[in-house]
């Protein structure tokens, strides 16, 4: 008769570590990470998720299930035990091998072990239900079912950190850095990236039937007047109003003074000019603008960004390019030049412009310096 018990007992430790072991493990993974791991491919997430489908019934009869096969365990040591002895024995071999050693054991091992005593679990929710489903039923009622608990902007910032800083890490600082940036950009407004528009650089013109800038005619040199206006602010974007001050085009000045005054025929002005995205209100995120570029691919690995010049029209009018959004992407990447920001490079040679470091490569004062030299001569 004791070795029934004594089988018994053993029996009761093993349920009993199993049910710990589970209730720790399979809830100690957040619906999130497992998730995650369905996604990647991991069959033992897929039936481990399976079961927390209904977490609460789960729940319900991992405590169900432990708290009555310790509860039979204490019986059957008090049938061979008695007194002290009886409770020392139940309280150890409860805590020790109940508790202690399978959660740590199963907390370590979830999905591994999830996957293998899958059936178990099913087993025990099929006998248990008439107790458990009621439970769960309360739960259910009282708390709701159980959601996915994602991550916060800023503990997911938390944890790019710290995964960039552990060696055990696949994350480099350089991905980490990368991500960071692409996460703060949602939280700059328009009016706090590219650079204050030049008033020079600002063109009024007469405005077609479609309401595009109506380009004069200019004669294809040095001193014509309209490529001087261009060239006045020696910026590289010049925007084109109408007569009312609405910015309506973009012209790329470097291009299109290099074509004018060296380029081939035929030349078509229009194809220098780009449509910008006006936003008026300098406080909008600049996330929600950058929802507006569109790319227009001419294969299917065209990825070039068409239309990725921002304007913010306001009384501090500013302008956003593409190489702007790039280098706030590439902060904390991209290496910054020892040489101070605009000092001239020396260059060799002989004269005024090697001496000062100083060349000139504007089209127009290439040409105006052209001109000059020719008509010395």
């Amino acid at each position: 008769m004791e070795i029934f018990l004594w089988l018994g007992i053993l029996f009761c430790l093993s349920q009993s570590a199993i049910f710990s072991g589970l209730t720790l493990g399979l809830f100690g993974l957040s619906r999130l990470q497992l998730e995650i791991e369905v996604e990647s491919g991991n069959r033992a997430a897929v039936r481990v998720l399976a079961l927390r489908k209904n977490a609460n019934l789960l729940l319900t009869t991992l405590l169900w299930g432990n708290v009555g096969i310790n509860v039979l365990l204490t019986l059957f040591t008090d049938s061979l035990l008695t007194g002290v002895g009886a409770f020392f024995f139940s309280t150890v071999c409860i805590t020790l091998f109940g508790e202690i050693l399978p959660q740590a054991y199963f907390s370590r091992n979830a999905l591994r072990l999830g996957i293998t005593l899958y059936p178990v679990v099913r087993f025990y929710q099929f006998l248990l239900y008439p107790v458990s489903k009621p439970s769960a039923w309360l739960l259910d009622h009282w708390l709701g079912d159980e959601g996915v608990a994602y991550l916060k902007e800023e503990d997911l910032r938390i944890m790019l950190q710290k995964h960039m800083q552990a060696r055990e890490s696949d994350i480099s600082p350089l991905e980490g850095t990368g991500a960071l940036n692409f996460l703060s950009l949602d939280d700059l407004t328009v009016g706090e990236e590219g650079e204050i528009i030049d008033p020079d650089s600002v063109l009024q013109l007469e405005a077609r039937s479609d309401d595009l800038p109506l380009l004069p005619e200019f004669k294809r040199s040095a001193d014509d007047p309209f490529l001087q206006q261009v060239q006045r602010s020696s910026k590289k974007w010049v925007i084109l109003t109408n007569l009312e001050g609405a910015p309506k085009l973009v012209l790329n000045a470097d291009s299109f003074l290099r074509d004018a005054l060296f380029g081939m025929e035929p030349f078509r002005p229009y194809s220098y000019c780009h449509r910008p995205i006006v936003v008026t209100d300098p406080k909008t995120p600049l996330g929600t603008v950058l929802q507006r570029l569109h790319v227009h691919p001419e294969h299917a690995e065209d990825d070039v960004i068409d239309n990725d010049l921002i304007l913010c029209w306001d009384e501090e009018k500013r302008i956003i390019t593409g190489a702007d959004l790039l280098g706030r992407l590439l902060r904390g990447i991209a290496g910054r030049p020892l040489r101070e920001p605009g000092t001239a490079i020396p260059q060799a040679g002989s004269g005024n412009a090697a001496r000062s470091g100083v060349i000139h490569t504007n089209p127009l004062a290439i040409q105006t310096l052209y001109a000059k030299r020719h008509s010395h001569s």
